[in-house]
């Protein structure tokens, strides 16, 4: 008896069917959207990536960076907290040290709430003179996070002015109009601190040292 053996059934292999897409449609809304969105993000700075240093007993490090959240960076610049010792009531102070790249934030200790004026404009008085009359604001510091983003922001703008404007950094009422407008803001960018000094007359910084040598 033979055996018949019959050859295997051959598969076919399918061919994938390739539906056409359709292309898509780009609404330009949208697009102004996100090219807005990336926009407002560059105009932001660099976020808080804060090289950050506490010498307050009880303040962490990472109490400072909940603190000092949503505010621009100063590079990099360390941020250094020290506590501030005082003899009859609380004030503000801080430091922006250009040659050690850092600022520095005092912290009163002990704390407790207290008031300050603020100077953040000034009128140049009618007649002969360069005679102003300052325009201040009292301001209630309630909380040490009150008092790290005011001087943090104040302290900032010396830093932007001088390292990323190239100019003198010593406009003190500009710093604080910036820090006045600002430190209750839940996020702080570049453009708030150019509308700050928006009309002030800075002199760049190489002419300011030729001067003072």
């Amino acid at each position: 008896m033979s055996l018949l053996i019959l050859p295997a059934a051959r598969t076919r292999t399918r061919r994938q069917a390739h539906s056409l897409v359709e292309e898509p449609h780009f609404d330009a809304t949208v697009v102004r959207r996100a090219v807005a969105a990336i926009d407002k993000q560059a105009r932001r700075g660099p976020r808080m990536g804060l090289s950050v240093r506490s010498d307050l007993p009880g303040l962490k490090v990472a109490d400072v960076r909940r603190a000092l959240a949503g505010l621009p960076s100063p590079g990099d610049y360390r941020v250094v907290i020290k506590p501030m010792r005082y003899r009859t009531r609380p004030h503000l102070g801080g430091l922006c040290e250009f040659d050690m790249g850092r600022i520095i934030l005092r912290v009163p200790e002990p704390f407790r709430p207290f008031s300050e004026l603020v100077y953040f404009s000034a009128r140049r008085k009618p007649g002969e003179g360069m005679r102003f009359a300052w325009i201040s604001e009292k301001v209630r510091f309630r909380t040490r996070r009150d008092v790290l983003r005011f001087v943090y922001l104040h302290e900032w703008l010396h830093w932007y002015l001088r390292e990323m404007k190239g100019r003198r950094a010593g406009a003190e009422t500009a710093c604080d109009r910036f820090a006045l407008r600002n430190f209750r803001r839940r996020d702080v960018t570049v453009d708030d601190a150019l509308e700050a000094i928006r009309g002030c007359r800075m002199r760049p910084v190489l002419e300011y040292l030729e001067i003072a040598a």
